[in-house]
């Protein structure tokens, strides 16, 4: 909840999204924001065209003019000032317009298309971030990719549990590294919903089943952001802890690690063949020792890609960008890596700015968790692990800033993002926090 939805809510009211029936509008946001989540996660379900590519664009855009319609003169003139206002559309521009301006000289109209697009997505965009703040985006996001989970694998269970073996897991037109992507980026989401409410753990059998996804795709780029993105969490949170004083290992919790490292040692010890049997597994799996996918295969042959579409920078329009979406016409291959298509297609100066962004928006999400002094604050966590999973992932995934995939369309949120909204979910975790519910006589 945000500060600027309580001129409609009650200003004494603690309760966030998850504890209280949503307004209207936030009923909007949150479904149609999830719905486009969605989209963007089925989409690939089917063979892609341009009409596919546009539905959860214009699901979100669509979601932000009927918020628009909906809300009260006061209200709509509050969320069209917070999308408009001189640092977001200086930001926009600085970042869309140069690109825009070289889509022109494409032989093609769908780079130009493509851009009129996205400007209109980002504006959407910190509309109905606005209305629904941080937890309402999370939320959304665990809505959409979640459902985009059980659609896909409930409709080829069969495949997912063939691909235990050697064969990878790859859904209809999806491939292994992107469902594995998806699935990923879906993690922390449900973590944060599983232990935010009492009673929902059950969702970590859908996180369970997204490391299934992820294994039997033997994407080795997810398993790798998994790990990364659990050590940063995790060093965030331990450092919440000691800097308030909380951190407490109580002998409980000492004996149950030194007791789980006894047995991981028995087993090593008693069935040494399982353990052989295991790391044979899992390099046959990920395909460790494979000439294409091995470990001495560079980046599974993406080096070598690199290195060509580097040295063909300083021919091109590297300063103001190539066009949005050019990168995949002009290379007869995937260049996978978000940031380096970025810099051919928006430009150096335009990679730098979004770049920029992102890691002021992480500190300052950062900053805000390690600020709040109470067992909440978790929105802000999961969005950094969201994140850092997300731009792990980029450095093998062409992903990085557009609005094709889930966890992109979540990253153009953190682009167009505020201080404010972070300062909002950190005042919302103080009225959530259970020493100020007792004060304000909540039960």
């Amino acid at each position: 909840m945000t500060t600027t939805n309580s001129v409609f809510r009650s200003t004494d009211d603690p309760s966030s999204f998850l504890l209280k029936p949503w307004a209207t509008c936030d009923r909007v946001a949150i479904g149609g924001l999830s719905v486009a989540f969605f989209l963007s996660f089925a989409q690939f379900c089917l063979e892609r065209g341009d009409a596919i590519r546009l539905l959860p664009v214009l699901m979100l855009i669509g979601s932000a003019v009927l918020l628009l319609l909906m809300s009260v003169r006061e209200r709509r003139r509050m969320l069209l000032a917070s999308a408009f206002r001189p640092a977001t559309v200086m930001l926009i521009l600085a970042v869309c317009v140069p690109v825009l301006l070289t889509s022109l000289y494409r032989p093609t109209a769908y780079p130009f298309e493509y851009g009129l697009a996205l400007i209109a997505t980002l504006f959407s965009i910190r509309i109905v971030l606005t209305q629904i703040g941080l937890e309402g985006l999370l939320l959304s996001f665990l809505y959409g990719t979640t459902a985009g989970i059980f659609v896909v694998v409930g409709l080829t269970f069969t495949d997912l549990l063939a691909s235990v073996g050697a064969q990878r897991y790859a859904p209809f037109f999806y491939d292994p590294n992107r469902i594995a992507y998806f699935a990923v980026t879906a993690i922390p989401a449900q973590w944060w919903f599983a232990t935010r409410q009492q009673g929902k753990k059950y969702v970590l059998l859908v996180s369970a089943l997204c490391v299934l996804v992820i294994g039997t795709a033997s994407s080795r780029g997810s398993i790798g952001a998994l790990v990364i993105g659990c050590m940063v969490a995790a060093s965030l949170y331990f450092c919440r802890r000691i800097k308030h004083r909380s951190f407490v290992i109580t002998r409980n919790t000492l004996m149950a690690a030194l007791a789980l490292l006894c047995l991981l040692a028995i087993t090593g010890a008693v069935w040494p063949s399982m353990v052989d049997h295991t790391g044979t597994y899992l390099s046959t799996k990920l395909q460790l020792e494979d000439r294409d996918r091995g470990l001495d295969s560079g980046f599974t042959g993406r080096a070598a890609n690199w290195i060509t579409v580097v040295g063909a920078l300083p021919k091109t329009s590297w300063i103001f960008g190539n066009g949005y979406r050019t990168s995949e016409n002009d290379f007869n291959f995937p260049i996978d890596n978000g940031y380096l298509a970025t810099v051919y297609e928006l430009g150096v100066i335009a990679a730098a700015i979004i770049l920029a962004k992102y890691a002021v928006f992480l500190f300052q999400l950062s900053a805000g968790y390690l600020f709040v002094n109470q067992a909440t604050g978790a929105v802000l966590l999961a969005l950094v692990f969201t994140l850092v999973v997300f731009f792990s992932n980029g450095f093998v995934l062409r992903a990085f800033f557009g609005d094709g995939d889930p966890a992109s369309i979540l990253a153009l949120f953190a682009f167009v993002s505020t201080r404010q909204d972070v300062i909002d979910e950190v005042q919302s975790s103080f009225l959530e926090s259970p020493t100020f519910q007792c004060a304000a006589g909540v039960r």
